[in-house]
């Protein structure tokens, strides 16, 4: 967003940073640790068993990311990507705490099993909303033309975690001991990750604030009340199957094959080449070398397209698998350990470019903000989360039949991938250049207008409005800017003749390019304390955004009729208290003074303490278009027929009168004596 300083995005880019990399580290402790993991918990005769019953634990975390997904998705869309990944990020931080903590399979039995389980699933819940609100919040931060290279410094954080466990498991076995490690040691990695993330907890909550692009989307009213309904709707489930099967399913396997199955390859667990703490090392360390790749394809992406970068990610890597393990076979045998971690660099190297900037701004800019985090979510965590998370337990079944490790490797991390790419190879869009925020672009909330010169007479200009059943036209020549209902009460409050010509009485406002963002609009609004804004293309007016449509006041007060505090209030309880009559006898002009002077549009017309009619701004204009005499009293031009509602009517009630017969004042009346004016900006207020 073009208002977003650099400070702001640093910051930002930070807090999301370290939020993500500490939820990656949560959930991928579980993973590095597998194999002293499947003896606590899940101990077997036949050591392959064994090892397959941790990867189930493994991979039921990532089954339930997509779950996750949806359920922080909606949080997200509903109330808020920061209420989202706080929620996240506390619900990793106990579950990895309760993995370090709990007894294993010698202690009680069964139940450390299913304890297991059950931690991975509260942790998978979590990483599958976390990292979605993670990414969707840095993304609707950033710069559009920056949006992969930033973002792509985001996606270094599962690399970065996974690298930094292997660090940790290495330094605390290296203290404690292997032997002791695998027995009791294991649990200080589980404990101090998760002591971690209290920390970030905190900072996040003092300084989390929300994105602009949800912001905006709070202020003009457009948040979604069914986000998983539409991200399941016809419109968009063929975008969510793209990014899943075509691009992120597509890369799942080949990421966790470099990123986690080869250190099982090399480990004692297959090959043998080297023992789990090595492995775990040599990867931790090539990944820390790799991590500038992330960001610069995701620069690159910025440059020439999303797709070039991630179709070589995920065809160039799955073809150099077949290479890259037969060479791991040549010189694993040998423990030359300078072969083995170039051969993993350049896995993790190939890692930077299929999962760079490239892919997060392809999410991003694949969908509408009301349902970007659970679109973004849902896809990510079926792509990495199921196809992808499924890589270790899928290549061991595998195994488990072929008794072919290599060959194993390769039908999962090669083949499948490549068939999956097919669809977004041959069908997928390029989103380079799709503004996330363009829905929320002023152009979006603009609606026609009358354009007039600014010399036009204040009784030409009521008279075209009245005609076109319009409130505001644009003024242009010796001034530029709004000419409404109000102004003209004020003109004739002043002591302006119906003739005098309209510039003299006009909002002087600067004019919003329609391709700018909308909080353009919120700030003159603020600014200049008007209700309407006018929206130019290359500086010559083509609409204007009302303050009323751009929050969506219609929709909003459709909403109160659906919540319970509608009945909670009365239409007395919500209304000012301050009331302002007129009487029959009242001239036009006296109406119009006390309108102008207390800058209101709506006055009851009493007599004998009971309400006989109304007359509103709108009558006014109708009446100065005519050319009517303004001393003639409002009794001749009132309305008579008045919408009222009693003074112990609940709001849903008033609300209900509001939308039938399109108004936007109700006098609340008590015996028929009038006590208040209820607007619908007094109804939405109360309601909140």
């Amino acid at each position: 967003m073009s208002n977003v300083s650099f400070r702001q995005i640093l910051s930002v880019s930070a807090v999301s940073w370290s939020g993500a990399f500490l939820e990656w580290m949560d959930f991928y402790t579980y993973a590095l640790l597998a194999g002293i993991l499947a003896r606590v918990f899940f101990p077997a005769a036949d050591p392959i068993a064994s090892l397959l019953a941790a990867f189930a634990a493994l991979a039921v975390g990532f089954l339930f990311r997509p779950l996750g997904a949806i359920l922080f998705g909606k949080i997200g869309d509903q109330f808020g990507r920061k209420v989202a990944f706080m929620a996240a990020i506390s619900m990793m931080m106990g579950s990895t705490l309760g993995i370090g903590l709990l007894p294993g399979y010698d202690q009680i039995g069964i139940l450390a099993s299913i304890g297991v389980f059950v931690l991975r699933i509260i942790q998978g819940l979590a990483l599958g909303g976390g990292y979605g609100a993670a990414i969707t919040y840095l993304g609707e931060f950033v710069p559009e033309h920056r949006r992969g290279f930033y973002t792509g410094f985001l996606f270094t954080t599962p690399a970065a975690a996974m690298a930094s466990v292997g660090a940790l498991i290495w330094a605390i076995s290296s203290i404690v001991g292997p032997q002791a490690f695998a027995e009791w040691g294991w649990r200080y990695t589980f404990i101090i990750v998760a002591l971690t993330d209290f920390i970030v907890v905190l900072v996040m909550y003092l300084a989390y604030k929300e994105t602009p692009v949800f912001s905006m989307l709070k202020a003009v009213r457009r948040v979604t009340s069914a986000p998983v309904r539409e991200v399941f709707s016809r419109k968009y489930i063929v975008l969510v199957l793209m990014g899943w099967i075509g691009v992120v399913g597509a890369h799942g396997p080949i990421w966790y094959t470099n990123q986690l199955f080869n250190t099982f390859y090399i480990g004692p667990n297959f090959r043998g080449y080297v023992d789990a703490a090595t492995a775990s090392a040599l990867l931790a360390t090539a990944t820390y070398a790799s991590l500038w790749v992330y960001p610069l394809f995701g620069y690159i992406s910025d440059k020439i397209g999303r797709k070039p970068v991630l179709l070589f990610g995920i065809y160039g890597n799955a073809l150099w698998f077949p290479i890259v393990f037969w060479l791991i076979d040549q010189v694993g045998p040998t423990k030359d350990m300078t072969a083995l971690w170039l051969l993993f660099w350049s896995m993790t190297l190939f890692n930077g470019i299929g999962y760079s900037g490239a892919m997060s701004a392809f999410l991003l800019e694949l969908f509408p903000a009301r349902i970007r985090l659970s679109a973004v979510a849902l896809s990510y965590n079926l792509g990495y989360g199921v196809t992808g998370g499924l890589t270790p337990f899928v290549i061991t079944a595998i195994y488990s039949v072929t008794r072919d490790i290599y060959l194993s490797t390769l039908m999962y991390a090669t083949v499948v991938p490549m068939i999956m790419a097919s669809w977004y190879l041959l069908k997928g869009p390029e989103t380079l250049g799709v503004r996330i925020w363009a829905e929320f672009a002023a152009e979006k909330f603009a609606k026609k207008t009358i354009t007039l010169p600014a010399t036009t007479p204040i009784r030409e200009v009521a008279r075209q409005l009245t005609s076109a059943g319009l409130k505001y036209a644009v003024l242009t020549g010796s001034v530029l800017g709004i000419f409404g209902t109000r102004s003209a009460l004020r003109a004739i409050a002043s002591g302006a003749s119906p003739d005098t010509p309209a510039e003299k009485y006009a909002e002087r406002l600067p004019c919003i390019e329609k391709d700018r963002p909308v909080t353009e609009v919120f700030v003159v609004l603020e600014k200049y304390n008007v209700r309407a804004v006018p929206i130019c293309e290359g500086g010559k007016p083509v609409g204007i955004v009302e303050a009323r449509e751009l929050v969506n006041e219609a929709l909003a007060l459709r909403g109160v009729l659906k919540k319970k505090a509608s009945l909670r209030f009365t239409a007395y309880d919500a209304a000012p208290k301050e009331l302002l009559t007129i009487t029959p006898n009242t001239t036009l002009r006296e109406a119009i003074d006390i309108m102008a002077k207390n800058n209101i549009g709506f006055l009851p017309v009493v007599e004998g303490g009971k309400l006989v009619g109304v007359i509103s701004e709108t009558d006014v204009m109708r009446i100065m278009a005519t050319g009517d005499d303004l001393a003639k009293p409002v009794a001749q031009y009132m309305k008579t027929d008045v919408i009222t509602v009693r003074k112990d009517s609940t709001l849903k009630e008033a609300a209900e009168l509001m939308v039938k017969h399109n108004i936007r004042h109700l006098p609340v009346v008590d015996d028929g004596r009038v006590i208040a004016v209820l607007s619908v900006r007094d109804v939405l207020k109360a309601i909140g």
